[in-house]
Formats: structure tokens, sequence, C-alpha cells
């Protein structure tokens, strides 16, 4: 199966058209973003609309764009940390309703360079909640790589259920931690992929073959695992998923003509030796 989040670029073709376009350009499935973000608020009804293109929906990325540090805030023993509490609640009750297996949620994050928390007991104690409303709702929560694996290291060990799996970051690892084995660690874990590509200066989210990761033996890897899941892309046009692009749809048809065939290369060598 092979699979692209909506929110590759292109803001101004339509939600309902886009997943018209993703689905002739030959992709399976989706991935959803589940929040506001770039002004798409009805992300209740993409999973609907999804499928009626004939695209299985494979997961949501859950929220962190706010007025606020929600991605850090949930290690925080505040009115914060319990608000991204409930929001990331609310997503993994929604997946489960709207019938998406997944929520990819982000530990924590750095800024400028520094780490502005440190993980805790107060959010594992949030986590463990969260993991038994995924228990409920049949979801698995997917944490991604950023920063720093140890995050994921600190979770894995205090929190052990088959609804907390890995989602595996290719593009992160590159540009963040290009010497760190995570298939190595928590392979048995993986549930889900984000491929995209960069040159190992920051995340620039190309299309694979598009930068400097060795994809031959990355995909290797992921097979090794015994992970099989979707081959899904988390790659955006050169300009940022958020930035209009001059072309409108007919744009957007090429480049994920050329998504489609990155994502097809990378499904064929998950089958080599």
């Amino acid at each position: 199966m092979i699979a692209l989040y909506q929110y590759f670029g292109y803001k101004e073709v339509p939600i309902r058209e886009r997943f018209g376009l993703i689905k002739a350009a030959g992709f399976d499935a989706v991935g959803l973003w589940r929040d506001d973000w770039l002004g798409w608020t009805g992300h209740r009804e993409y999973a609907d609309m999804a499928r009626v293109a004939g695209l299985e929906v494979i997961d949501g990325h859950a929220p962190f764009v706010r007025d606020y540090d929600i991605i850090n805030s949930l290690w925080l023993d505040n009115l914060d940390g319990e608000t991204t509490y409930e929001i990331y609640h609310k997503a993994i009750k929604e997946c489960g309703e709207d019938g998406v297996s997944n929520l990819i949620v982000h530990l924590a994050d750095e800024f400028d360079g520094k780490r502005v928390v440190a993980l805790n007991e107060t959010g594992i104690s949030r986590m463990k909640r969260l993991v038994e409303t995924a228990e409920k709702y049949e979801v698995t929560i997917a944490l991604e790589n950023l920063d720093y694996h140890n995050d994921l290291e600190y979770v894995f060990e205090r929190v052990d259920s088959p609804n907390l799996g890995f989602c595996y970051d290719i593009g992160h690892r590159n540009c963040h931690e290009p010497e760190v084995d995570l298939l190595s660690l928590y392979g048995n874990k993986l549930v889900a992929l984000h491929l995209h590509d960069n040159d190992g200066s920051g995340d620039q989210h190309l299309l694979p073959f598009g930068g400097n990761i060795d994809w031959q033996e990355q995909m290797s890897k992921i097979a090794a695992t015994g992970y099989n899941g979707p081959t899904t892309l988390e790659s955006v046009t050169n300009s940022g998923p958020g930035e209009v692009l001059p072309g409108g749809a007919p744009a957007a048809e090429k480049w994920l003509c050329e998504a489609y065939a990155a994502a097809k290369r990378l499904d064929a060598m998950r089958e080599m030796p």
C-alpha cells in the first residue's frame, strides 16, 4: 500500500479536490492532519471525503499548532499541560470513531537549538491515561522520533502497551540523529512511516531521492523489522506545506505523479534482499 499525507503543499487546491488528485496519481491511502492547521477545520469530515475518493485512511497526525507550545506542554504541571492532554484525548477518541487506526504524536521539541522541557512523571501519568483511551478506542499512539531518541526510550521504558508504537521518520533521523540506528532500538514497535528526504542540514521534507538518504539501506532495514504497513510519504513541495504555489491543480498533479513514482521505488525496495 502506497500512502501520502494530505498536507503536501499547493494549499489553494481545495481539500476535496486534493483527495481526488492523490487517488488519480496512484496512491492507495492518505494520512490526515487532525487539526485546524492551514485553515482546514473540517478534519472529521476528511476521512469520509478520502474514502469517497477511493482512498484508505491510515493515520491521523495529532495537533501541534496552537497559540502556546502544545508539544512540550504535555510535560508541564499547569493548565497548558492539562489542555494538551485533553486535545490528545479528543484526537484519539475521534480517530477511533472515524476508523483511523494510528495517531502520530510528537513527544517534545527544541526551539533555537535548546530543549525547553524535561520529560517527567507528570507527562508519563498523562501518557498512561492516553494509552488507556487508545486501548478503549482501538487506536495505536505512534510516537514519532524528532530531535532526541532518548525521549522515545524514556516513554517506552515506562509505558508498555500494544497500543503504543513507533512512527519512524527517516527525514528527522537524517538531519537530527543520523548516527542512531532507531530501527534496531524500536523496530519491534514500528507501526507507521514518515518517508521524506533532506541533505542533512535541516528538516526539508523533500521527495525521496532528492537528498542524501541511503534509501536502499533504510527500506531493507524496515523490511527486516517485519513491518507490513503502508509505504507512506510525508514529503511537501519545496516551498513548504502552507504556501500558495502557482499552477493550482495542474501543478499539484505533476508533483503528485513524481511523488507516487518515488514512493513506488521505495515500496519495491522493501521486497529486495
